[in-house]
């Protein structure tokens, strides 16, 4: 028997899983982490402590409950927070923590600088997408002005999983999809880096790494990280791609108008398209699997970070419980939510507690419960939060419709999906059913399906597919229409608050850095 191993650098965590070649999971392990604040709304990792020790301590604790030998692993895939900046030496030595995606907003003014200078229709041309705060150009220009003899002794700059895959195989890749979110340098058309714009804004174009598709083998784990990791020498090792894409690829997604949703610590929306559309709100992506077609996508700042929030600092009562009877502490917290009915007795809430990605980009924005009564209790407040992120991604729902990209299938995974009440919350507002794969799915998972057929166990995608296990069978959401026609009132709400009180929220978060 032969086994394929699949890692996940998140933000919060590292995940793990072992797959033998017939698809069949083995084991699966979860390394918990954290993420470094140094100011608000400033976010970075640890490469060196977050990633790389984590990739080596999850595959570690994979290998001691395993009874067969780790040589007879034959592929390895890894995925990872994205996208970031982590510059490093000439020895590959990181300068300074890296700096995360779009939840880290420290590069506003550099945002604004590269776009005035380009132009909004330029930046449009080269890179198909807007620059915002998950673009990494912006957070390369910051670490230029801002840290500039750590700059001078640049050599390379990664994200999270090309340093893993450097780790591994010494080679410095990069796939497509991950390299379209590094505007202005990256040409969307002409799929390489753009020599111009790196000599316009002088930033050295050997700074930026070989680029490949995310299925392609982007080398063979070296004598020296297999004496690291306890790895085989020689395994295969694919180019891999970003967490939320990965994710995507574990769904089973593949057709055109095929949206996913992906309720992870951020909130991803992605959906198929065989055209690029023009829009300024959304991001443009290369398809990771099939060539002629895009992934139409975006991301919200936060997610289930918002139910971690709530958790930590007003569930200790759960946290007790959780102890005590051996109920999840979120289990205890929707237990309640379910009680209270949809519209939380009058409560909105803007999900905007870290800035917000798309389809506002507004690093400036904050979050706002609003319509608080002596009537309310915590649990209208924790289920105002799953409303709040459902209207977010309605949002997205709307700009698809916008630009003329019509919904044919709704695909929900990621952690959040383990509560039905959030899954049904969102399709009541969104007016869609959901379809939750039966089969475990995730970014490992993924990442260990492609390495799959990277290694030639399987022909093509669909087949990969159908001997992962009933993807084409799911746990079918309905959204229920009077709840949907509530929620609609609801929305037209949520929408004009923020308009509303924009001005204020800015000048509040100006005088708060």
């Amino acid at each position: 028997m032969r086994y394929l191993l699949g890692v996940d650098i998140g933000t919060q965590g590292v995940k793990g899983v072992i797959l033998d070649e017939n698809l069949k999971i083995i084991k699966k392990s979860y390394l918990e982490h954290n993420y470094i604040q140094p100011k608000a709304n400033w976010f970075e990792h640890d490469a060196e402590e977050t990633w790389w020790k984590g990739f080596k301590t999850i595959v570690q604790k994979l290998f001691t409950q395993i009874s067969f030998s780790p040589q007879e692993i034959i592929g390895i895939g890894c995925s990872g927070v994205s996208p970031c900046m982590l510059p490093v030496d000439n020895r590959n030595k990181p300068l300074r923590n890296a700096i995360l995606y779009g939840i880290d907003t420290r590069a506003q003014n550099e945002i604004r600088e590269i776009t005035q200078k380009l132009g909004e229709n330029k930046l449009l041309e080269i890179n198909k997408q807007p620059l915002t705060t998950q673009s990494v150009g912006p957070k390369i220009l910051w670490y230029k002005k801002n840290e500039p003899e750590k700059f001078k002794k640049t050599k390379r700059i990664f994200t999270s999983t090309n340093y893993i895959i450097s780790k591994l195989t010494g080679n410095y890749v990069l796939d497509h999809s991950q390299a379209a979110f590094f505007g202005p340098f990256y040409d969307f058309n002409k799929h390489c880096w753009n020599k111009e714009i790196c000599e316009f804004f002088d930033i050295p174009l050997n700074l930026f790494p070989e680029l490949k598709n995310a299925k392609d083998i982007a080398g063979r784990v070296s004598q020296r990280a297999a004496e690291e990791t306890g790895l085989n020498k020689g395994i295969p090792v694919i180019t891999g791609t970003a967490d939320g894409i990965a994710e995507i690829i574990s769904a089973g997604s593949s057709k055109t108008g095929e949206a996913t949703l992906v309720y992870g610590t951020t909130g991803i929306i992605s959906i198929i398209t065989n055209k690029i559309p023009s829009t300024k709100e959304l991001w443009i992506l290369p398809h990771f699997l099939f060539s002629g077609k895009y992934l139409v996508v975006g991301g919200t700042a936060t997610s289930a970070a918002l139910t971690k929030w709530f958790r930590d600092n007003f569930g200790d009562v759960e946290k007790i419980m959780q102890k005590r009877i051996k109920i999840n502490a979120y289990d205890l917290l929707i237990q309640q939510a379910e009680k209270i009915t949809p519209g939380s007795q009058g409560l909105i809430i803007l999900p905007y507690f870290s800035g917000e990605r798309t389809p506002i980009n507004d690093p400036l924005a904050r979050g706002v419960i609003m319509g608080l009564t002596l009537s309310h209790s915590r649990a209208h407040i924790y289920r105002a939060l799953l409303e709040g992120t459902a209207y977010s991604f309605q949002h997205h729902f709307d700009i698809f419709k916008q630009d003329n990209l019509k919904v044919s299938k709704v695909i929900a995974c990621g952690g959040g999906t383990k509560s039905a009440l959030w899954v049904q919350i969102v399709s009541d507002v969104i007016g869609h059913d959901q379809f939750v794969p039966n089969t475990i799915i995730g970014a490992e998972m993924g990442m260990a399906y492609m390495a799959a057929k990277a290694v030639g166990l399987f022909d093509d995608y669909s087949s990969l597919m159908k001997a992962a296990g009933g993807k084409d069978t799911w746990k079918r959401i309905e959204f229920n229409q009077k709840n949907h026609e509530m929620y609609r009132e609801y929305y037209k709400i949520y929408r004009n608050l923020y308009k509303n009180i924009k001005n204020d929220m800015h000048a509040l978060a100006l005088k708060s850095e």
